[in-house]
């Protein structure tokens, strides 16, 4: 694990560099297995190639543009979704950034269940653990259900926000010994969030309203006890 201290949306900005060159080298792939076929069958005749095999190249050679244009318009897709989560985890950045001395502000930790987009630590108000999603629309609660433009979203965002909780909870646990609370937010960035009560303890928010949630006071023991643990909290994190 890096043992820096990175910038909002650094992992999901990689990401999509990563989805960037994997479409860039199967374009050129594939592209070159069809330029090869079509010299194979433009040559048929000088390789004793039947008719048969002629139209068979040219079949084979339809076959692979139709799946390589299928796959490169996922890949786009791919690719695009995850610069705007970036952008997405780069506002919240910005927006946490501004909370002033009172507050340590943590961005893209790695866990056991994949990334936590921010972390913040505040002097009178706790944890708070930031799941930040860049989904445009509405976002809405049915049953217990968090839906997005009516439909379940791609992910269990509940499921991850909690699972991220519980691992930070253990984490910092083990590094200063102090059981604490930690407030789990779900932030849309692009997204009408209807007002609604937590799901199963996680905060479902628009970005408007974020602030007003991590100012709260909440002056426990154990929370102050994390404030002054905060430095060796960060370290342990990118360790």
């Amino acid at each position: 694990m890096n043992n820096r201290p990175k910038s909002a949306g650094q992992s999901t900005r990689d990401m999509a560099e990563k989805r960037y060159r994997q479409r860039v080298w199967f374009v050129l792939l594939t592209a070159g297995a069809i330029i090869l076929i079509l010299l194979v069958a433009n040559n048929s005749k000088a390789l004793g190639i039947g008719g048969l095999g002629f139209v068979g190249l040219i079949i084979l050679a339809r076959i692979i543009i139709n799946i390589s244009d299928s796959k490169t318009k996922r890949m786009v897709k791919e690719e695009r979704r995850a610069v705007r989560g970036a952008k997405g985890e780069e506002k919240i950045g910005s927006l946490l950034e501004s909370l002033g001395e009172d507050y340590l502000v943590i961005h893209d930790i790695e866990s056991s269940y994949g990334n936590i987009d921010h972390i913040v630590i505040s002097r009178q108000s706790g944890v708070y653990l930031i799941e930040t999603k860049a989904h445009g629309g509405r976002v809405s609660v049915d049953h217990g259900r968090l839906l997005v433009n009516g439909r379940d979203p791609e992910k269990d965002f509940i499921t991850q926000a909690l699972n991220n909780t519980y691992w930070l909870r253990d984490k910092i646990r083990n590094i200063i010994d102090v059981e604490i609370w930690i407030v789990p937010v779900v932030v849309f960035t692009n997204a009408f969030v209807e007002r609604t009560d937590p799901i199963k303890g996680v905060t479902i928010v628009n970005k408007k309203y974020l602030l007003n949630i991590l100012q709260r006071p909440n002056m426990k023991a154990q929370n102050l006890a994390v404030w002054e643990n905060r430095e060796k909290i960060l370290g342990a994190l990118y360790l």
